[in-house]
């Protein structure tokens, strides 16, 4: 039965047994071996090291090129054309004072002899009066009288012959110059925009028988914002140099202009400032380099440019991407991360044109000229102050583990 003696003397030697087992599991596990705790890997950064120094100013805009003198050939005369000049087409070139157009000129020759035969009347009518007006001064002084009447010397008669003599001459003046006006030409060289007369037609004056424009300089208007603008007055001066650039296929081909003046009135459609950059010889065709021809530009092309401001003193061209929260920047210094804060000049899709606020952090740097190390890595996690690892610097972490782990092998020899 359970309550009998043997029973008991049983159950007393499994809880003996089972105690015994027990303290022999806990004390022959083995300890645990006391490892050094790991500390967080220290990230690794990009850095950029960038001097302060003197940097340009550059303003970007965009336009369309425009000739700077664009004019309609307007006939002064009417009557038949009668020659056409080869070049008098869409696109062609022509020099200064090149007779474009002629209208037949058969009644202004005539014109012109009857003004010469006109005026040779009255040459003749003045020759008789002067005569005349010599011999009533002779008769009257013979009569004895102190004065004489204006009519009795032919003063009037005398006048009006003279005056009809610088009429003739006038006639004729004019007859010359319509004559000449049937060659129409332009007092440029320049090219052909429009054509809207031929051989045959009949012109009225004041009729447009072309439009043309001169090759010697082009513009482009080149609209900016109240920043760039502002920008421009205060660093900017006009005749500074302006990039212009566009592509041509494949190519993109620069052209050097400069910034002529300021437009005084705001676009009145994009509500944006306007300045005026000019080109020279842009319709030509030049040689850059050896075996590569820079194209004409032709009236209409669009064009990018780059306006040149003055420089800024003690700033830094450092990538995008390094601008943090657009006013700040990453700086390396001693190993650990620090902020700074930055005053942003310009910034375009690719760099940026910062300078250090003063008070800053390594501003001193800028004072001396020293370059600073921009960080240019992105990261989760940014605190100031924290320990970061410029990449292809010696890892110190490794370097210890290593150190430790030599010891230690030492120690268990021994």
């Amino acid at each position: 039965m359970l309550g009998t003696k043997k029973n008991r003397l049983a159950y007393l030697a499994v809880l003996v047994i089972g105690v015994a087992v027990t303290l022999l599991i806990a004390n022959g596990k083995p300890k645990p071996e006391a490892k050094p705790v790991k500390t967080p890997p220290v990230p690794i950064v990009d850095v950029l090291r960038v001097a302060p120094g003197d940097n340009q100013v550059w303003v970007s805009s965009q336009g369309t090129v425009e000739p700077k003198t664009r004019i309609e050939l307007v006939a002064q005369v009417s009557g038949r054309v009668v020659a056409v000049e080869e070049r008098f087409v869409a696109g062609g070139l022509f020099l200064a004072n090149t007779p474009l157009l002629s209208i037949e000129s058969s009644d202004y020759e005539i014109a012109i002899s009857q003004a010469r035969a006109q005026l040779a009347d009255a040459q003749q009518l003045l020759a008789t009066e002067q005569g005349r007006a010599r011999q009533a001064k002779r008769e009257w002084r013979d009569v004895g009288s102190a004065e004489a009447n204006d009519l009795f010397l032919r003063k009037p008669q005398l006048a009006s012959a003279k005056a009809n003599v610088a009429a003739a001459k006038g006639q004729l003046a004019k007859a010359e110059l319509d004559l000449a006006r049937t060659r129409i030409s332009a007092p440029f060289d320049g090219r052909v925009l429009s054509k809207r007369a031929d051989v045959g037609q009949f012109v009225t004056a004041g009729s447009v028988v072309g439009e043309v424009y001169s090759t010697d300089i082009a513009e482009v208007r080149l609209p900016l914002n109240a920043r760039q603008r502002l920008m421009l007055e205060t660093q900017g001066e006009l005749g500074t140099d302006v990039r212009l650039t566009s592509r041509y296929g494949d190519e993109v081909f620069e052209w050097p202009a400069v910034l002529d003046r300021f437009e005084g009135a705001i676009d009145s459609e994009s509500r944006q400032y306007v300045v005026v950059a000019q080109v020279a010889n842009p319709f030509i065709q030049t040689e850059v380099a050896e075996g590569v021809k820079r194209p004409s530009l032709s009236v209409g092309k669009f064009v990018t440019a780059e306006i040149a401001g003055s420089s800024v003193a003690n700033s830094f061209v450092i990538p995008r991407i390094a601008l943090r929260q657009e006013q700040q920047i990453w700086l390396l210094d001693q190993k650990q991360l620090r902020f700074a804060d930055v005053e942003v000049i310009q910034v375009d899709k690719d760099q940026a044109l910062v300078r250090l606020i003063e008070d800053t952090a390594n501003n001193a740097a800028t004072q001396s000229g020293q370059p600073l190390a921009v960080v240019v890595s992105a990261l989760s996690l940014a605190l100031d102050g924290m320990q970061v690892r410029e990449r292809g610097a010696p890892d110190e972490n490794k370097a210890n583990d290593v150190l430790e782990q030599v010891v230690q092998e030492s120690g268990a020899q021994e």
